[in-house]
C-alpha cells in the first residue's frame, strides 16, 4: 500500500469520536476508495461498504430511510458483513451517484453506534443538486494525488532525509550537494510520472517501465473524458474542449488560457460554468490575474483571467509526445519545462490553499505566483526552468514598488537553496523539492490562539 498523508487525517477524525461522518472528495483515481479500504482493515473489525455505482438498487433502498433503524435495516439487506455497533465502519463509496442519501447520514450520526465515511469523484458538480446537505454532520476532507514527499515514501526515501531538508528549509542553509542532487533528479522522476496512486504503482511493479506508466496515464485520462460526457449533461461539449486545450494552452509563453480557443465569438459569461464544471471536478487548478498584490488578493481578482492548471503534471506530460516525459526526466538542457514546473507548483500550493493567483501589469510584467502567508504578508513566487533563475525582472519591479510593501520574495529552480538581498529586501532561492514547505507558510495558525472578548464598560 502506498503511504498517505491523509492516513493521520483519519486517524484523527476516528480519534474525535462518532460525532461527524468524514466525507473524503477528490478528482477520480487518486486513491479515495482505496484507502479508506485500509483504514477500516487496521482499525475495524468489519467493513460495511456500498458502492452506489456497482450497485444501483443501494440509491432508491438508502435514500428512502426514515430513520435510523429503518437505515440500518436497509444496510444490512446491501452488505454480507455483521453490523456490530463500534466496530463496523459503514462506508458508502461513489457517492456522486445517490447525493440525496448524503440528507440520511445524520441518522448514523445522531444514533452514534457506526462511524461512517463517504466517498466521491466529482462532488463539486454533484452536491450542487443534494436537496438538503447535512451541515454539521460531515467532516469534508479533500484527496490529491501524490505529493512530493509521498512520492519519496513510495520510493523508500528514508524519512531522516526529509527532516534533513526541512531544516535546510527552516534554517535557509544549503542541502549538501550530493543529496540536492539525487533530490532535484527524483523530483523530475516525480513530474514524469505524477501522483496519481495507479501510475505510481504502475512504475513500481512494471520494474520501473515509463511506457507502462504512461498509458496508465492515458486510461485515466479517458476516464475524465467519460465522466465529462456522463455528467456534463448539455454542456459536455464545451467542458471537454476546455479539458483537451489545457495542455496546449500552458505550453504558450504567457499561459493564460485564451478563449478564442474555444471559438473565435467565445466570451467568458458563455463558457464560465463550464469552466467552473471542470474546477470543481478537481482536474483542472485555475490561477487567477489580480491587478495589485496587496492583501486581501481576491479584491483585485479578474474572474476572466486566469490560468488552468492540470491536476496532475504525470497527466499532463501523458497528452504531450513521449519524448517530452524522457527530456524532463533526463533534465535535457535545450529543453523548456516552465509549464510542467509551474504546475507542480501549483499543485503543491493548491494542496493548502485552493485559491491561486498570479500578478500581471503591462509596465512591471508577469509574476508567476502570489501567495499570502500566514503573517498576512504577500509573497511573489517565480519558477523558473534554467539556469538564468536569477534574472526576474517583473520580481524586482514588485520588490522595488514601495506602495506594496513587500519584504519577502521566493525563486524556485533546480538549484541549490541560496539567499541574496535586493535594496534590504529578502530573495530566497529555494530548490523546486521545497516547494512543500513553502506551501505550509500559508496554513492559517489561529487555531489554538486564544484571545478572551473585550469586557463591558463599567
Amino acid at each position: 500500500m502506498l503511504r498517505r498523508s491523509m492516513w493521520t487525517v483519519l486517524s484523527k477524525w476516528l480519534e474525535k469520536g462518532p460525532s461527524k461522518a468524514l466525507l473524503l472528495v477528490g478528482a477520480r483515481q487518486t486513491g479515495k476508495t482505496y484507502l479508506i479500504r485500509a483504514f477500516a482493515q487496521e482499525r475495524f473489525s468489519f467493513l460495511a461498504e456500498v458502492n452506489f455505482l456497482k450497485d444501483r438498487r443501494a440509491i432508491s433502498l438508502l435514500g428512502a430511510a426514515s430513520d435510523t433503524e429503518d437505515f440500518l435495516a436497509r444496510l444490512s439487506l446491501l452488505v454480507k458483513v455483521p453490523l456490530r455497533p463500534h466496530e463496523t465502519l459503514v462506508f458508502l463509496d461513489e457517492i456522486q451517484e445517490a447525493p440525496d442519501v448524503l440528507t440520511a447520514v445524520k441518522f448514523l450520526i445522531e444514533d452514534g453506534r457506526f462511524p461512517l465515511a463517504v466517498s466521491g469523484s466529482l462532488l463539486g458538480t454533484e452536491l450542487k443538486g443534494v436537496r438538503s446537505f447535512p451541515v454539521g454532520y460531515v467532516q469534508v476532507e479533500r484527496m490529491y494525488p501524490l505529493g512530493f514527499e509521498e512520492f519519496c515514501w513510495a520510493q523508500n526515501v528514508p524519512d531522516s532525509i526529509w527532516r534533513t531538508v526541512r531544516n535546510a528549509y527552516e534554517s535557509r542553509s544549503r542541502v549538501e550537494d550530493s543529496l540536492h542532487t539525487y533530490l532535484t533528479s527524483l523530483f523530475r522522476y516525480y513530474l514524469a510520472i505524477g501522483g496519481m496512486p495507479e501510475a505510481v504503482q504502475t512504475y513500481l511493479a512494471s520494474g520501473y517501465d515509463m511506457g507502462a506508466v504512461r498509458q496508465t496515464a492515458l486510461q485515466i485520462l479517458e476516464q475524465y473524458r467519460f465522466d465529462i460526457a456522463k455528467y456534463a449533461g448539455r454542456r459536455a461539449l464545451a467542458v471537454r474542449s476546455i479539458f483537451d486545450a489545457m495542455p496546449s494552452q500552458l505550453s504558450k509563453e504567457n499561459k493564460r488560457f485564451k478563449l478564442n480557443t474555444l471559438g473565435n465569438k467565445a466570451t467568458y459569461n458563455r463558457y464560465e460554468n463550464d469552466f467552473q464544471w471542470i474546477i470543481d471536478a478537481g482536474v483542472a487548478l485555475p490561477a487567477y490575474c489580480v491587478s495589485e498584490p496587496k492583501s486581501p488578493l481576491p479584491r483585485t481578482k479578474e474572474i476572466n483571467k486566469f490560468k488552468l492548471y492540470s491536476s496532475d503534471t504525470g497527466l499532463l506530460l501523458a497528452q504531450y509526445p513521449q519524448q517530452s516525459v524522457l527530456d524532463v526526466m533526463e533534465g535535457a538542457p535545450s529543453v523548456n519545462f516552465g509549464a510542467v514546473y509551474e504546475n507542480a507548483v501549483a499543485q503543491a500550493l493548491s494542496i493548502v490553499d485552493p485559491n491561486l493567483y498570479y500578478y500581471l501589469n503591462n509596465r512591471k510584467g508577469e509574476v508567476d505566483f502570489l501567495v499570502e502567508t500566514s503573517r498576512g504578508e504577500i509573497m511573489p513566487v517565480e519558477v523558473k526552468s534554467g539556469k538564468d533563475y536569477k534574472v526576474h525582472v517583473a520580481l524586482n519591479n514588485l520588490l522595488d514598488t514601495a506602495e506594496y510593501g513587500i519584504s519577502e520574495a521566493v525563486v524556485l529552480s533546480e538549484a541549490n537553496l541560496s539567499t541574496e538581498q535586493r535594496k534590504g529586501k529578502l530573495i530566497t532561492y529555494l530548490p523546486l523539492y521545497m516547494t512543500p514547505f513553502l506551501a505550509e507558510e500559508t496554513k492559517d495558525t489561529l487555531t489554538g490562539v486564544r484571545m478572551a472578548p473585550p469586557r463591558p464598560p463599567l
